[in-house]
């Protein structure tokens, strides 16, 4: 048999007969994180909301809310929820508003195990799918706030600037004459330290280095 082994989602199951609930309740939770049981679609219809499981597994008939009415109200709910339902032969009638509601899987009762653990292993894929390009989405778009952030932090230098030929003082935009120290500090991200270079230090203090 192929078999689902400790795939990572939740699932949601509702059935009203109790032998049959217990029995694939113990073979869902050998084979997923997760199982979440109820007994009815009203139930069922709570706990989706407190629990937001990845894959909702139901029955048709049952007593207070049946799988269908159920199944509306979670599609309403969120329209991406795969959801799988268990139905006998007598049950043909509702196919077609099984189709309606967007149900995505279906397995015939008594429920052949190893096609339930088809229909839930293609669920899967879809949710891990879906994950990853979720994940690869995430991750794009905080890349591009880092790119964006990084960039509203460099100022860049362009065009003409007027600078004085005798002191070197630059005028800026509002028609101040600033030093070019910082003018080039308030425009852009660079750092100034101050020292002499060779023909300074000869020109204003050769008499000092010649006692050296």
């Amino acid at each position: 048999m192929n078999e689902l082994r400790q795939c990572d989602i939740s699932v949601l199951y509702v059935e009203d007969e109790a032998f049959t609930r217990l029995e694939i309740q113990q073979f869902l939770r050998r084979r997923v994180r997760e199982v979440y049981i109820a007994e009815n679609g009203d139930e069922g219809l709570a706990l989706f909301r407190e629990k937001h499981p990845d894959v909702v597994l139901t029955d048709i008939r049952m007593p207070v809310m049946d799988g269908l009415k159920m199944a509306r109200e979670i599609r309403s709910l969120d329209r991406d929820v795969p959801i799988i339902i268990t139905t006998a032969h007598s049950d043909a009638p509702y196919m077609m508003d099984a189709i309606e509601v967007g149900v995505d899987q279906y397995v015939i009762k008594p429920v052949d195990m190893e096609k339930l653990s088809a229909a839930i292993g293609k669920c899967a894929e879809l949710i891990g799918a879906r994950r990853a390009a979720e994940q690869y989405q995430a991750e794009r778009e905080k890349l591009i706030g880092e790119l964006q952030e990084a960039l509203s932090r460099v100022k860049l230098l362009s065009g003409l600037l007027p600078i004085c030929s005798h002191c070197k003082k630059i005028r800026d935009d509002a028609g101040y004459w600033q030093q070019i120290e910082l003018y080039i500090r308030d425009h852009s991200e660079a750092e100034f330290s101050h020292g002499l270079c060779p023909d300074c230090a000869d020109k204003y203090y050769s008499e000092y280095l010649k006692k050296q």
